[in-house]
């Protein structure tokens, strides 16, 4: 076949219409192909991780937060199980349809809106509802191939035994807020964890939280689970022993409640090693509603339910701090015990007057008949006699005015005062009148009931401090093997002659049998004890009594304090007579928390009014 010249003109002339058609095809098929290659080998990988990441989905299981357990055995801290709905909004997904939420709005009977708007600024797993009943969950599983997204999980829930006498010592669980998170996932935290506030739950955090499981998922396109691929079990916290005895903190505790405030604190420790048996403050708050609508009435609660007296109250020691003036004067000024002071009831200091705590006076008597009716007169003369310097030394002696270093945060470490100090914050010098109210407890000396507990457990010990400490040992939970294990430990020791503390033993134990803690008094055992009446220029006096048994050889040291209580013989002693009862199983008729009618007749230890209270050391306790 020829073409003739027609042909060709008409060929030629195709071609020329069309070939910039077929340019621009050649073009485009060009920069697909590059496209193509880019996307499948230069840049394949991440695509297929996209991929598989918005074919495979994970869900988490929360591990169950380690059990705490009393230094008995007995579980105070455990766990329990709570079905939970979550929603996974997956890469197509970003928040539940209306269709999905009127639903679950039929089945739980409630709106749900609000979780989800609260939860989608949190992170990508949003709660949609917790504590559901079986009915619920079986509700929604059986729907949820129309509940794209939704998933319901059986999710540990912390339980608190014996939870508000328990309270100052375990702390509470909450969930990581969305302003921790920025500090808090570096150490694995996320959106929806929730981590220890306050107590053991704090401290030991890094112990008792578990490894989360979980299980990948495959879904399809509207977010719909297809089937699952692998499961990682959660793995349970570590198991923490502590050294408090559960029985002996509610007998505290309740004694705490019978008397006349019902206010204040009161610590047990083993003199031998520094372990707590107890630990309380009262009125205490119930952990267990720490997320109910009872929190918002704990934070409204004039009466501090929050407010850990035991380790963050300041209050002067009043007449108990008359134990490191006696020790002072053995010490320093070689007192001899025998040598006497005459009071009159009254103590004139240039245009003063201070009373002492019997109004009719005590007479002539010596320093073991002074500690043992706690006469200010007498420790008054022995602090001019001292001076403040040597106050300040032996107070700082018994570390008073720094922290114990107790494991569980928020310790406050009280203060001693100074002549520099005075004049720094108040603008005025040291006067001798701070002197003589310094020596028996008052003016600006504060300590917390954790202090003066420690300090009783040094004199019982003669001169042995031991760092107080709740915690026993940590456990692995899956195979039982320790982790940690406190070993005791000791600050310097307290150098002071045998003939002191001898001494001292006896005035103290002379406290118990004739003096101002005679309520204490038990057959089977012989205690020594110190009793206060701390002054409180914003109400009532505050009520202390300090103490260690067996008085020849000791086992357990204790600090009472009950707020606005008045005479520290008459309202805390009770208290301390019950923890004694408990813990050497003494069987003893009941402690009568009455007030007795001589109580009346006790005059309060006194403050000069231009002395400072505790509004004159704001930004010195810390």
């Amino acid at each position: 076949m020829s073409w003739n010249n027609d042909d060709k003109s008409t060929y030629n002339l195709f071609i020329d219409k069309y070939k910039n058609i077929v340019f621009l095809f050649f073009i485009l098929f060009l920069f697909l192909s590059l496209q193509l290659f880019y996307l499948q080998v230069i840049r394949g990988a991440f695509y297929r991780n996209v991929s598989e990441h918005q074919r495979l989905n994970t869900t988490h299981e929360r591990a169950s937060r380690g059990i705490i357990y009393d230094s008995t055995g007995k579980i105070i801290v455990g766990n329990e199980s709570n079905y939970v709905a979550l929603f996974y909004p997956f890469e197509q997904q970003y928040l539940p349809s209306e269709d999905t939420i009127e639903q679950l709005n039929k089945i739980l009977k409630r709106d749900i809106k609000p979780s989800i708007d609260k939860g989608w600024r949190y992170g990508r797993v949003v709660k949609i509802a917790d504590n559901l009943t079986l009915d619920e969950v079986f509700r929604i599983q059986e729907k949820k191939l129309f509940l794209p997204g939704i998933t319901v999980v059986k999710e540990p829930k912390r339980t608190y035994f014996n939870s508000i006498e328990n309270a100052p010592i375990t702390g509470y669980v909450g969930e990581v807020r969305a302003d921790e998170l920025e500090t808090l996932e570096t150490d694995g935290y996320k959106a929806g964890d929730f981590i220890g506030r306050g107590g053991i739950e704090q401290s030991y955090d890094k112990y008792l939280r578990g490894i989360d499981g979980g299980l990948d998922l495959e879904v399809n396109a509207k977010g719909q689970h297809q089937k699952a691929f692998s499961y990682r079990a959660p793995q349970i916290g570590n198991s923490v022993y502590l050294t408090i005895d559960d029985d002996l903190q509610k007998v505290a505790y309740d004694a705490l409640t019978k008397t006349t405030t019902g206010k204040g604190a009161a610590v047990v420790i083993d003199v031998r090693n520094g372990a707590v048996k107890a630990l309380v403050s009262c009125p205490s708050y119930d952990t267990n509603k720490v997320f109910t609508g009872e929190y918002r009435k704990y934070l409204k609660d004039k009466k501090l339910p929050l407010f850990n007296r035991a380790i963050q109250a300041l209050y002067p020691p009043g007449s108990t701090f008359k134990i490191i003036t006696f020790i002072a004067a053995m010490e320093h000024l070689h007192l001899n015990p025998n040598h006497t002071e005459e009071c009159k009831g009254k103590f004139e200091l240039g245009d003063r007057v201070f009373a002492c705590s019997s109004k009719a006076g005590h007479g002539r008597i010596n320093l073991i008949r002074a500690m043992t009716v706690s006469c200010n007169i007498y420790f008054y003369q022995l602090g001019l006699d001292l001076g403040v310097r040597v106050l300040e030394e032996y107070a700082k002696l018994f570390h008073l005015g720094e922290p114990t270093g107790i494991d569980i945060p928020s310790e406050k470490k009280g203060f001693v005062p100074t002549p520099e100090w005075k004049k720094a914050k108040m603008k005025m010098i040291w006067l001798k009148g701070d002197t003589v109210i310094f020596a028996i407890g008052q003016g600006a000396l504060w300590v917390t009931p954790l202090q003066m507990a420690t300090t009783m457990a040094a004199v019982a010990n003669r001169g042995i401090y031991y760092k107080p400490y709740l915690v026993e040992k940590v456990v692995d939970a899956e195979n039982n093997n320790t982790l940690y294990t406190h070993s005791p430990e000791t600050k310097e020791a307290i150098n002071v002659s045998s003939n002191t503390w001898e001494q001292l033993n006896k005035a103290l134990t002379n406290v118990v049998e004739e003096g101002t803690a005679v309520r204490t008094k038990l057959k089977d055992i012989k205690i020594a004890a110190k009793t206060g009446t701390a002054q409180n220029p914003h109400g009532e006096d505050h009520a202390w009594v300090v103490a260690y048994a067996p008085a020849d050889n000791p086992e357990i040291a204790l600090a009472v304090i009950v707020e606005n209580g008045g005479s520290g013989g008459v309202i805390s002693v009770p208290v301390a007579r019950e923890i004694f009862k408990k813990y050497f199983n003494i069987n003893e008729p009941g402690t009568d928390f009455t007030i007795p009618a001589e109580a009346a007749q006790e005059t309060v230890e006194p403050q000069p009014a231009d002395q400072v209270t505790d509004e004159g050391i704001d930004n010195v306790q810390d």
